[in-house]
């Protein structure tokens, strides 16, 4: 199985290498049949579409009502099923929120038990929680002065917006009726209520989307101050920049400007590799925050491995663990809520992959690509359903798939509403380990 999924990882790495050398204006013979194929563009043809106030406001009530909508869902499953006896910000306060919570509160401590630097409560070592979603917490708190409705708060903001600016990117590139499915799948996929928890997957939503957004309608300045704050989101936010960096090389056509020796036009698109490299300088500022606390600007790479287990390693190694997980024992009680649902959300995401990479931008397909090679490359993985709940490109893709097939979508959508409301029940009750 490894050396399957690192054949397979291999393979496309090559063929995108190809096509963006290809698509950026280098020179190949393409005169055989399979150069032909790898090379072949059927990208959606650009619709232009500039949303008006109108559509926008829609879609936020939209969105803000089926948030609205889940929370209620969540509220009459736990009193009339499983009859918890809490309050509704304590179903929601489960695992990881506690760390943001604690974050946005205090900061990040320094504070030293056994050794060991931990953040917060004397508890929980959350210096390898990214601070975006914390200070948006924290700024919302402000008005309400109740850091439980304000982390809730936020994160219904960040979806709504999230999904406006999902929408317009998609609408913009592809059509209104694609972008509608898209928001739509990335809202009812089955580890989608996290976006109304404490949790930053709503902040990635709302930053990314703009970014992507911006970086569509070449606005690069724009574009990069949202990829900046991808990069403050979470460890993923960073690899925005292999986005942008192709819709850089491919829409000037950059090997062609080099190659023609036009410098002076190469040299007015070369500043727009500031805004790109936005993330760097976002990332930076967590590795500052690192050195604040601890001295150490590496230093959530030792909270990574010795407190959370989690240890970069290659993707086949993170395969191979997924499924002896699913007859281990002692962790058979996450086989429902993480082992499976991972090893079919990685696959489907390939499949997507290979299948459909030649009817979209590269820059979109070799974001999903790396972004789910990276989010899988660890020898624990528990939360990659979390993860892929924001891999944009994923749900962009699969919206063109359902638009000329809904059966498939109304399969899909049905499925994924299912399986949302089950895991979530799982999650706040507390009744099984979903994160």
């Amino acid at each position: 199985m490894q050396a399957f999924v690192l054949l397979l990882v291999a393979v496309f790495s090559i063929i995108m290498i190809y096509r963006i050398f290809y698509a950026a204006g280098m020179p190949l013979n393409n005169k055989l049949l399979l150069t032909s194929y790898v090379t072949g563009k059927k990208d959606c043809e650009r619709s232009g579409h500039l949303c008006s106030f109108k559509e926008i406001s829609s879609i936020g009530i939209q969105a803000l009502c089926f948030r609205l909508l889940i929370y209620f869902v969540s509220y009459l499953a736990l009193i009339l099923i499983y009859k918890v006896d809490q309050s509704f910000t304590d179903w929601w306060l489960k695992w990881d929120a506690t760390n943001y919570i604690g974050i946005a509160e205090g900061g990040y401590k320094n504070i030293v038990i056994d050794g060991v630097y931990s953040m917060g409560d004397n508890v929980y070592q959350t210096l390898v929680f990214f601070p975006l979603y914390p200070a948006f917490t924290w700024v919302v708190n402000l008005i309400i002065d109740n850091i439980y409705i304000a982390a809730l708060a936020t994160s219904t903001l960040c979806y709504v917006g999230g999904c406006i600016f999902l929408y317009m990117a998609v609408a913009y590139r592809y059509s209104v009726s694609i972008a509608e499915k898209a928001v739509i799948l990335i809202s009812v996929f089955p580890f989608s209520f996290y976006f109304g928890g404490m949790l930053p997957e709503s902040t990635f939503l709302l930053v990314a989307s703009a970014c992507i957004y911006f970086t569509f309608r070449k606005k690069w300045w724009i574009a990069g101050f949202f990829a900046g704050l991808c990069a403050l989101s979470r460890m993923q936010g960073i690899l925005i920049i292999v986005f942008m960096g192709l819709e850089w090389l491919v829409e000037y056509r950059v090997f062609d400007l080099i190659k023609n020796k036009s410098w002076k036009n190469f040299g007015k698109k070369l500043i727009y590799l500031i805004p790109i490299m936005a993330p760097l300088a976002g990332f930076g500022i967590y590795l500052l925050i690192n050195y604040i606390n601890t001295g150490d600007f590496l230093y959530f790479l030792k909270l990574q491995s010795n407190v959370w287990s989690h240890s970069f390693k290659d993707v086949g190694t993170g395969l191979r663990k997924l499924f002896k997980y699913l007859t281990d024992e002692q962790v058979s009680a996450l086989v429902f809520s993480a082992w499976a649902p991972q090893i079919l959300l990685f696959f489907s995401t390939l499949y997507v992959l290979f299948r459909y990479f030649r009817e979209h931008a590269d820059s979109l397909t070799s974001f999903l690509f790396v972004y789910t090679l990276i989010s899988y490359s660890t020898d624990y993985l528990v939360s990659g359903g979390r993860y892929l709940s924001i891999a944009l490109p994923l749900f962009i893709m699969t919206a063109c798939v359902c638009e000329k097939r809904p059966a498939l979508y109304k399969l899909i959508v049905a499925a994924s509403i299912t399986f949302m409301v089950i895991l979530m029940c799982c999650h706040t009750s507390g009744q099984n380990l979903v994160t």
